[in-house]
């Protein structure tokens, strides 16, 4: 039993960081020992760590200062047909996060005032993005430590637009994101908790102490917790889950579920159901938007304006430092809407405008803040097949204020625009010091030219079933939705008649509204749905399928319908929905839904509908095998292009990595043709990555011989454990007549299986003059999974006769790279036999040999290498300030300094037209901030952008790799060298440690080879 309320005693008001005295007793000793103090930390080396963190991002500007409020309000810019209006500013509000508006019309506001770390914790570790971990979990409010985040009301008395009225409904909140009313409740986002205040007279004022609906949201980083509560048309409870934060959810009437970074999901407080909605997404989401159709949003701490969440989906994430999905067979994740505007980071969140107030030019565009750019863009939305496509359309606002950091925006009753501003010259949450503002925020509302009309008083809780209804036609989305919210809290079937009415109007959004009215009213019986179903709008056929899908059991005749209109639907956005409503079907029902959905013909191409189409396929495996081969029993189904490029080698891959090998050599049978055998003998071996053939039966090793008749059977006899032929293998690797790709699958082999017989053919190969260079390369990343001291003496001896050959080179030193004693080996052919020469070895891969962690190693690298020594603090402070003075004593040249960009940082980074994908694009960046840029350029590892993160795995048998994580799935990571070359598949028994590094693969020291005017040159360009 989860639900359960609170101690009602509310402690007394204060927001102390008290330092104290650690007192232990050592033995049997006495004696009191001062150890250290620190309001936060729970040990010296974390105090230590925090207080000599130096910070990364847009951090606090010393030389700047806050504007008044009305001289802020005087530096916007805006199209000539709007303006802004200050509507609160500091000290009625303080670090605003969460706007909201009740039913009455009152303005909520959450202030974040507790920000960064929760009251009464002690932090126990921090990583270099400044997660950290505590002592303990904090009592939910009211119990435990009082925290400083209040969520306070204000109210506009007389419609003037004036809110010259406040309470504060809630103190004392300890990490407190979003707040949302219903069910006669005030609901508070507070992780770990999802708090329940009782308030039945609606008065704002909570009448007793919270229930605990939800617990176990993550609290490792205070900027990406969840947050973002929002009433579905559904009747669900939504909310956003950020990127670095894990989350462990008890509830009540299910089990634990468990997942890491990224996600929508939802709660029904009547059911006390909890689910994720989607997975993945921007880097981190902090914002969830509904438009007039239902859809699903978020913003994108990155580039573009996030994904159109699909219920169901997966969507892309950073694998190495948010975590993998919580499906190990996904397979493949859903994009992002594809941009056609400026790649500026960031865009955290974006709401679509709804309403009649501001003139047509901007009604139905996105409206997508940035804060680290200090404006709000315009953005059009375009069909892209199931899914959209975006296009930005100009400026909303903008400001040189570099203070304005927009972080919350909601359409008012009004139809206003309002925008909450976090206000403050630091937005980097990468520093623990808190040293934020804390003593500034501002509410800002956008009105048309002409201003805000003078608004009548309402109150939608008093309202009755007819006035609802007529609430849910009025041309301002959020009536409609408020309209909603009420008709979910009173359930009353008296309304279904002049709902039914409405649903029969011409007007199929006003249709679309009284159909989610009938489903929150319980009238959503068969002969409603079967109506539904077949309706003319695509909207009210897709959020059909939807709730029928939520509902617990489909009762045949509607089943049966929804089979017959899956089969003739021509919308793929209709389409992509079905998909997603079969995944949460039983497989009697699932089957059937997805084979009159292929039979319709969906778009194989649509960026959406084949990968739901598997998922909702894959989810039918583990528990309905039998009934999911049978599936593809139907010759449609192979005939389909959808199920051929998308489906079929996919379903192979999933059967050969559960261990499903019967079924897997019966689904090989029925290929129809070569086509096809080429794609499931493909997704035979895609299971197979990180794995051996020794549990594979000898039927489906000879089938798959038979049916890639270019692979010698032996091959697949070596995987599956049979020895026998391992001669004839090592002998085919020395026959140069033999086709390249044969040997190169042979070697790919001998790697996973490392027979020591294999060793010295091998070695061999990669000494041979006469071998091509791909097969030297493949060879030494073979050659680096044998656990054997004397291959680094070896491969040093073979070293100076393949350095000729950058990429042979290049896997050469990360196998060096890989275990001290093959660097040591190395070493001593560059120091004593004076053969190797030390400029073959870049910056980037002479670090390498620092992360072995190995003292001898580390001094001798700092020996031979030792420009690859990292710059102290003091000494990138003093170069920041040396590079400084030399940009500023002279004029640069642009054009020079963008082809010294280009052969600087150009093969790693794009910067507008032109440039390498290794690093993050800068394009997007502020142009303007001469110390930003000084910074990231003297001190790389100062900012390691998601996605860009370098991850370290160390095998069970001590090597070490590193790369970027790409795939995680199926119980085996994929990492591919940082800078270019082979790619390698660990499975999960065989990591003994994995972590992400904390030094960037950008070198230090760029700018020491340039001279003054190059650098003037340099910079020039890059702020131009």
């Amino acid at each position: 039993m989860i639900i359960r309320s609170t101690p009602t005693a509310f402690p007394r008001i204060g927001f102390p960081f008290l330092a104290g005295l650690v007192i232990f007793l050592l033995g049997a000793c006495t004696q009191k020992e001062k150890t250290f103090e620190h309001p936060l930390a729970a040990s010296p080396d974390v105090a230590q760590y925090m207080e000599n963190f130096e910070g990364r991002g847009d951090l606090t500007d010393p030389n700047s200062q806050p504007l008044a409020p009305e001289t802020s309000l005087e530096a916007f810019q805006l199209p000539e047909d709007l303006r802004i209006e200050l509507v609160l500013s500091e000290p009625d509000v303080v670090q605003p996060l969460h706007l909201s508006f009740d039913p009455q019309g009152r303005l909520w506001v959450v202030q974040y005032q507790q920000y960064p770390y929760p009251e009464g914790l002690k932090i126990t570790s921090i990583d270099n993005h400044t997660r950290v971990k505590f002592d303990r979990v904090p009592e939910a409010p009211p119990a435990g430590a009082r925290g400083a985040d209040v969520v306070a009301v204000f109210e506009d008395k007389n419609g003037d637009g004036r809110y010259t009225h406040a309470f504060n409904a809630i103190e004392g909140l300890n990490i407190a994101s979003s707040v949302a009313l219903g069910r006669d409740r005030i609901w508070v986002l507070n992780p770990p908790y999802l708090l329940a205040y009782p308030d039945p007279d609606g008065d704002g004022k909570p009448d007793a102490a919270p229930e605990i609906h939800l617990e176990g949201f993550g609290l490792e980083d205070t900027h990406s917790i969840a947050n973002s509560l929002q009433w579905g048309p559904d009747g669900w409870l939504y909310g956003v889950q950020g990127s670095t934060t894990t989350a462990n959810i008890t509830y009540e009437n299910g089990t634990d579920l468990a997942f890491q970074g990224q996600a929508i999901w939802r709660y029904q407080p009547d059911s006390k159901r909890f689910e994720l909605f989607a997975e993945g997404g921007g880097n981190n989401p902090f914002y969830l938007e509904f438009d007039r159709k239902g859809r699903i949003f978020s913003g994108s701490n990155g580039y573009g304006r996030g994904p159109y969440y699909k219920q169901g989906g997966y969507y892309v994430k950073s694998w190495g430092k948010h975590g993998p999905l919580t499906n190990p067979y996904a397979f493949g994740h859903l994009p992002n809407m594809p941009l056609d505007g400026e790649n500026k980071r960031f865009t955290h969140a974006v709401m679509r405008y709804e309403a009649a107030l501001l003139p047509p030019a901007y009604r139905g565009k996105i409206m997508a803040l940035n804060p680290l750019h200090n404006y709000i863009q315009l953005t059009e939305l375009a069909p892209n097949g199931s899914s959209f496509a975006t296009r930005d359309a100009g400026k909303l606002v903008e400001t040189e204020d570099k203070w304005f950091r927009p972080v919350d925006i909601k359409t008012g009753p009004d139809g206003a625009v309002y925008l909450a501003d976090w206000y403050d010259s630091r937005l980097s949450h990468v520093d623990p010091r808190d040293t934020w503002h804390k003593s500034s925020g501002r509410i800002y509302r956008i009105v048309p030219g002409s201003g805000l009309p003078k608004n009548e008083p309402f109150d939608l809780a008093k309202a009755d079933l007819r006035e609802l209804t007529e609430w849910l036609q009025h041309p301002n989305k959020w009536f409609r939705q408020q309209a909603l919210r009420q008709f979910a809290d009173r359930k009353d079937p008296a309304a279904l008649p002049a709902l039914h009415r409405l649903f029969a109007s011409e007007n199929h959004q006003h249709a679309l509204e009284a159909l989610w009215a009938i489903h929150l009213s319980n009238g959503f019986d068969d002969s409603f749905v079967v109506n539904a179903l077949r309706h003319p709008d695509p909207a009210i056929r897709s959020w059909t399928y939807r709730l029928v899908g939520d509902q617990e059991s489909v009762g045949n005749r509607v089943w049966e319908v929804m089979v017959e209109q899956a089969e003739i639907e021509s919308v793929a956005e209709v389409s992509s929905q079905i998909a997603s409503t079969a995944k949460r079907l039983p497989g009697a029902q699932a089957l059937p839904l997805l084979k009159a959905l292929l039979h319709a013909n969906p778009d194989p191409d649509d960026p959406d509908i084949p990968l739901l189409i598997w998922w909702a396929m894959e989810a039918q495996v583990e528990q309905n095998l039998n009934a999911v081969m049978a599936f593809w029993k139907d010759s449609r189904i192979w005939e389909s292009p959808l199920s051929k490029g998308h489906l079929a080698g996919r379903m192979m891959q999933r059967l050969v990595m559960a261990g499903e090998h019967e079924a897997a050599t019966e689904f090989l049978k029925r290929s129809p043709d070569k086509s096809y055998d080429q794609v499931l003998v493909a997704g035979f071996y895609e299971g197979l990555v990180g794995r051996d053939l020794v549990n594979i039966p000898r039927t489906l090793i000879d089938l798959v011989s038979e049916k890639e008749p270019d692979t010698k059977g032996f091959e697949l006899a070596l995987r599956s454990g049979d020895f026998s032929n391992l001669d004839k293998a090592i002998e085919l690797l020395s026959e140069a007549e033999q086709p390249l790709n044969v040997r190169l699958n042979l070697v790919h082999l001998l790697g996973e299986l490392r027979p020591k017989s294999a060793l010295p053919a091998l070695l061999t190969l990669i000494q041979s003059g006469a071998s091509p260079g791909s097969l030297k390369q493949e060879a030494i990343h073979a050659v680096k999974k044998f656990d054997d001291p004397e291959i680094g003496k070896q491969m040093a001896a073979i070293y100076p006769g393949i350095r000729a050959d950058s990429y042979v080179r290049e896997e050469a030193i990360r196998l060096f790279g890989s275990r001290p004693e093959w660097a040591t080996a190395f070493f001593a052919e560059i120091r004593e036999n004076k053969v190797v020469h030390k400029e073959d070895v870049s910056y980037s891969q002479a670090r390498q040999f620092y992360l072995l962690e190995d003292e001898s190693v580390r001094q001798l690298t700092e020996e031979i290498w030792p420009e690859s020594k990292l710059l102290t603090a003091e000494e990138k402070t003093r170069s920041m300030a040396a590079y400084k003075q030399q940009i500023r004593s002279g004029k640069g040249d642009a054009v020079a300094g963008k082809q010294l960009f280009v052969q600087t940082c150009g093969s790693c980074h794009r910067l507008d037209s032109g440039g390498g994908s290794i690093g993050p694009e800068l394009t997007g960046y502020d142009r303007t901030d001469l110390d930003y840029w000084l910074l990231h350029t003297v001190d790389p590892n100062a900012g390691i952008r998601e996605g860009y993160e370098t991850i370290e795995i160390e095998t069970r048998d001590g090597r070490k790799i590193w790369g970027k994580l790409e795939k995680d799935e199926g119980g085996t990571k994929y990492i591919r060298p940082p800078l270019g070359g082979k790619g390698e598949s660990i499975p999960d028994q065989e990591i003994r440690e994995m972590h992400i590094l904390e030094h960037s693969t950008m070198p230090e020291r760029l700018l020491e080879p340039l001279n003054e005017q190059q650098v003037r040159d340099l910079f020039a360009y890059i702020l131009k």
